[in-house]
């Protein structure tokens, strides 16, 4: 787990879906502590590919 990371990078106080998808993305590159939750996992997938475009 990267604390640092986490301790930087809260998620925002009831987070939109899109603040949720834009955490979660980051959050797999950084520190991967944890699944992406099922619910969002298509649009963090579509996410990080377009980061990577």
């Amino acid at each position: 787990m990267n604390k640092e990371w986490h301790r930087l990078h809260p998620m925002p106080p009831k987070a939109t879906r899109e603040q949720r998808v834009v955490w979660h993305a980051a959050h797999a590159k950084a520190c991967a502590c944890r699944e992406v939750p099922e619910s969002l996992k298509l649009d963090v997938e579509k996410r990080t590919k377009l980061d990577r475009d």
